[in-house]
């Protein structure tokens, strides 16, 4: 009997950086913008500047990860590059990220900014994305579970199926995109006296009348806004984790920097497009396109941006099964020892295995954010849906956390691999260092203004001076707690194992 298998078909350098391109394109972009403009007091001057300084670190940061990459061979992505250039914790609370945090919210959240496109989608064409139920975030939630596990089967056993999806979604999300840019211009053109652009901020310093921090405190948006422009890169490093699927693993250093330039020139012509309105939201441009009953091109344009989403899930289900079995062979999580034997490196069926076991967590946090999570008052996303506003509210409130980790724990490679260079590559030293200063300082920015935020909004709900509603400052409180707790939990679990292994280790 012929046991021989065909070799499966290996990507070239375009196809590797159209992956990359198609894994980093279609979230942030569109989900962001707005929070980005509105940090920086609606100026399209400061948002310009968070844009190009925060671009200007991808393409820094691209340039270290083609030595970092180079020298952290496997699939590790991220946390290889932790256990190639910092310590063992470090490398052991980026493996727990990775594997506990990381992996079921990909696929919890994710799909959902797809969905969420969409559904803007259907309300342009007048089609209701509600069921008119009590449990419509349960039809949604099982609509999404099987992409996401059609995905997962798909893009995790076949990199061929896997690169397909990608080229259709990203050659989809680049329509979306042009026509995007295209109504940016001629909206802007008609509408140019009419619109409100603030070039410059207006801050407010009486600090009793304000509710955010980055109101009185000059700049402090500019470094806010970054938590959203890096999750606009969140899918970049997927591209690490397919070495073996390339006919030359050694390009995939140039594919990230060739990639990732591409992406960062997309982004701000992007961002400058979405500012023209005034808002920094696409969905501005709705009511324009109406009125010269083209309604139907903005639903269109969200469905697209919504499949193009569906893209990046399709890369991180190229990669998490990869990265699970690589995490295996060097037996760092659970049930190692009865998986170890069975792993194919031609095909990642153990992964895939993994990958499905998560499904159940993904259903936990539909029903926590859908039903536990605390009903806002902002009804910003009432017409997705019974339950739908919690759960989008509940994957924002994730999504921003999860991104700033994540590179949180690339800056420390990046300092690890600038401690490692020769004194003769003075220039890569100091940009590395540069990269870790900045994406420390945003973290380090966001942590503070959340309890600064949260102590104006008490403030407020005992002195409302700014004349709001009670239950909207009881529910920004809410939200505001919820989000200091579960980035208690996220650290708890990415810290405690590593402690108990070490108790363990010294007996």
């Amino acid at each position: 009997m012929n046991i021989n298998r065909k070799e499966p078909k290996k990507l070239n350098f375009i196809f590797g950086m159209l992956l990359v391109i198609g894994s980093s394109i279609g979230a942030g972009i569109f989900f962001k913008s707005k929070a980005v403009l509105d940090f920086n007091n609606s100026s399209v001057i400061m948002s310009g500047i968070s844009w190009t300084i925060a671009s200007v670190i991808i393409i820094m940061m691209s340039f270290s990860l083609v030595g970092i990459s180079a020298k952290s061979k496997g699939e590790l992505s991220f946390v290889g590059w932790s256990r190639s250039f910092n310590s063992w914790m470090t490398y052991q609370m980026s493996k727990n990220f990775a594997f506990y945090i990381n992996l079921t919210l990909t696929y919890f959240f994710m799909p959902l900014f797809a969905l969420m496109s969409i559904q803007d989608g259907l309300i342009a064409f007048n089609i209701s994305p509600s069921f008119n139920t009590s449990f419509d975030w349960l039809i949604w939630m099982i609509f999404l579970l099987i992409i996401v596990v059609y995905l997962i089967l798909s893009a995790g056993l076949s990199i061929k199926i896997a690169n397909i999806q990608n080229t259709i979604t990203l050659v989809i999300k680049l329509i979306a995109i042009l026509m995007s840019i295209v109504i940016a211009l001629v909206f802007f053109f008609e509408k140019r006296n009419e619109v409100n652009i603030n070039y410059l901020p207006k801050y407010n310093f009486d600090i009793k009348n304000t509710l955010h921090s980055y109101a009185f405190i000059p700049g402090l948006g500019v470094c806010l806004s970054w938590a959203g422009i890096f999750f606009a890169y969140d899918g970049f490093y997927v591209s690490t984790g397919i070495e073996k699927d390339l006919k030359k693993p050694e390009s995939t250093p140039k594919i990230l920097l060739f990639g990732l330039t591409i992406v960062t020139i997309i982004h701000l012509i992007m961002a400058i497009s979405m500012s023209l309105n005034g808002r920094g939201d696409f969905k501005e441009y709705l009511e324009f396109l109406a009125e010269k009953n083209l309604a139907w091109v903005f639903g269109l344009i969200n469905i697209f941006i919504g499949i193009g989403v569906l893209g990046i899930v399709n890369g991180f289900c190229i990669l998490i099964p990869r990265f699970i079995e690589e995490l295996i062979k060097e037996k760092e999580i659970p049930f190692w020892d009865k998986f170890i034997h069975k792993i194919n490196s031609k095909k990642p069926v153990v992964g895939v295995i993994y990958s499905l076991v998560s499904i159940p967590i993904v259903i936990i946090l539909f029903i926590i954010g859908s039903l536990l999570y605390p009903k806002t008052t902002d009804e910003f996303f009432n017409n997705y849906g019974s339950g739908m506003s919690n759960v989008y509210n509940f994957a924002n409130l994730l999504s921003d956390w999860v991104s700033l980790i994540i590179f949180g724990f690339i800056a420390t490679a990046c300092y690890g691999y600038a401690k490692s260079l020769d004194k003769n590559k003075k220039i890569l030293k100091i940009m590395n260092y540069f990269i870790v200063f900045i994406i420390y300082f945003a973290i380090f920015a966001n942590l503070i203004s959340v309890f600064v935020d949260l102590s104006l909004y008490i403030y407020q709900l005992h002195n409302n001076l700014v004349n709001i509603d009670v239950n909207i400052l009881q529910s920004k409180i809410n939200g505001y707690i919820i989000s200091i707790f579960i980035l208690i939990i996220m650290i708890l679990i990415m810290l405690v194992p590593v402690i108990l292994k070490q108790m363990k280790n010294k007996k």
